[in-house]
């Protein structure tokens, strides 16, 4: 559902563009000058490098968005950088919140819930098999296994995964914890007629 960030739902005073007509800009939780100025690096890749890359603004700069100043940032944003608009009215069409229930055909079932408006992003698993589960976050990088222990005065044992020590490919680093690279690996695989990873859906 995009229940939030709707036209009608702006609060009174919020212009167009954060940086040029807003009257609430300084105490908005979603003001570009927060998020994208007194943070420069933040999501840098999707503010700068990306719109770059695409060539999807006028207005961009012409050098690597490292080298971009923070008066060349602000003039971006106010001007035809997306990231500069109006949270409530930039035709945001991307839910803001979701929950999905899966059946397979096996009969196993798994549940999806996303929230765009946390305060603290992350994205946490839980999967719980037959033996045992896997519970972890992915921006922790640390994953915990846990398996059914039926001794006496035991519950389960438990093992811990630290993936921050891994590299690459090895471990939860690239998009997405690693997964669009391994993505990637798994659609090669398979064009090349070979047998992708058990991950494939």
């Amino acid at each position: 559902s995009n229940m939030q960030f709707r036209p009608e739902r702006a609060p009174a005073g919020a212009g167009t563009r954060c940086l040029v007509d807003c009257e609430i800009e300084p105490d908005c939780l979603y003001s570009a000058r927060k998020h994208y100025l007194d943070h420069p690096n933040r999501w840098a890749f999707y503010v700068w490098d990306a719109l770059q890359q695409e060539g999807a603004t006028t207005a961009a700069p012409h050098k690597p968005y490292a080298e971009l100043t923070l008066t060349e940032k602000e003039e971006w944003l106010k001007r035809d950088n997306p990231y500069g608009r109006c949270v409530w009215r930039c035709d945001n069409d991307v839910v803001d919140h979701q929950s999905v229930a899966i059946e397979f055909a096996d009969g196993a079932t798994a549940t999806l819930n996303m929230v765009g408006g946390a305060s603290k992003p992350s994205r946490s698993i839980h999967l719980v098999g037959t033996l045992g589960e896997i519970q972890g976050n992915l921006e922790d990088s640390r994953f915990v296994i846990r398996h059914i222990d039926p001794r006496p005065g035991c519950e389960y044992a438990e093992e811990v995964v630290d993936l921050s020590i891994g590299g690459d490919m090895t471990g939860a680093f690239g998009g997405h914890g690693g997964g669009d690279l391994r993505l990637v690996a798994d659609f090669l695989k398979l064009m090349n007629g070979e047998q992708p990873s058990i991950s494939t859906t």
